[in-house]
């Protein structure tokens, strides 16, 4: 009961750069997570998705923002 206080709904913002060197910006909403989970499922679902158009010498930058719905 202890780690339940800080599950919510994040609005999760990811920026990368792709190989031609355009900057991705991708935006989700992850329901009843924690922010740790809500930055790592992002950062998951973009190298899955984007994995053949992704720029791997630059970071992928994920930002989760707890929305106030």
């Amino acid at each position: 009961m202890l780690f339940f206080g800080n599950h919510g709904d994040y609005e999760v913002t990811c920026n990368f750069l792709s190989k031609e060197g355009q900057t991705i910006a991708e935006k989700r909403i992850c329901h009843n997570t924690s922010k740790k989970e809500a930055r790592d499922g992002m950062r998951e679902y973009i190298t899955n998705r984007f994995s053949d158009i992704i720029d791997v010498a630059h970071p992928i930058k994920v930002v989760a923002k707890l929305t106030t719905k």
